[in-house]
């Protein structure tokens, strides 16, 4: 059968259906290879019920196609678990996407006091006065002098980086980790200076051009 195609694997099954076939007829198609798969179970010696996994590919269903299909198979008894994945995002998952991968270009100055925060990225090109803070939910590029506070990975991102010269920054916080600049060794900050959360959570320092061994997901490239 070219619609469906059922595997196993680490007592795991997976059934794949097809995103170009007709989806009434991968239906028939999946009941008569449960039906051929429980009569071969019976005509040998019984198996525990396995996990299944059931991949719809390039096809996002609606709920009552999830409920059939889900219904379809656990009506065979075959599975102790049914899981029902596909390869698409639906318009909210790929409304936050753009929202936490999108880059805010700031030009004004955040001032004493105010605290302003961004969804998504963060090119910093006005300045930040002394106890003013400027927060990003991902990472934060500097282009401009900072005084005060930059928080990238707020509130709880990780993976969050910051680039540029904090010389004369109070502070500098990536996720629920803070660091007082005036503590590290500030004659070595400079524009190329990157900061991360290493694999001991750990605030950690380095240069921009390592970046892709530090964090190769990142995929950025500065000049």
């Amino acid at each position: 059968m070219d619609n469906v195609v059922l595997k196993g694997k680490n007592k795991q099954y997976y059934l794949e259906i097809n995103s170009d076939s007709d989806l009434k007829q991968s239906f028939k198609d999946i009941q008569k290879l449960l039906a051929d798969l429980q009569k071969s179970t019976k005509e040998t010696a019984p198996t525990d019920e396995l996990p299944v996994i059931i991949d719809t590919q390039n096809r996002l269903l609606t709920k009552k196609q999830m409920l059939d299909l889900t219904n379809l198979v656990a009506k065979f008894h075959l599975f102790s678990n049914i899981k029902v994945i596909n390869k698409v995002l639906d318009r909210a998952a790929a409304e936050k996407y753009v929202q936490d991968n999108q880059l805010n270009i700031e030009t004004k100055i955040v001032r004493s006091g105010q605290i302003v925060t961004y969804q998504g990225n963060l090119l910093l090109m006005g300045g930040v006065h002394r106890s003013g803070e400027v927060r990003a939910s991902g990472d934060i590029y500097i282009m401009s002098p900072v005084d005060g506070i930059v928080h990238a990975g707020y509130p709880n991102n990780n993976q969050a980086i910051i680039i540029g010269d904090l010389s004369h920054a109070s502070q500098l916080r990536i996720s629920d980790l803070i660091a007082i600049v005036a503590d590290l060794e500030v004659d070595k900050l400079t524009e190329q200076t990157l900061f991360y959360v290493n694999d001991l959570h750990n605030l950690a320092q380095d240069q921009v051009q390592n970046l892709n061994d530090i964090k190769p997901q990142k995929g950025i490239v500065l000049d």
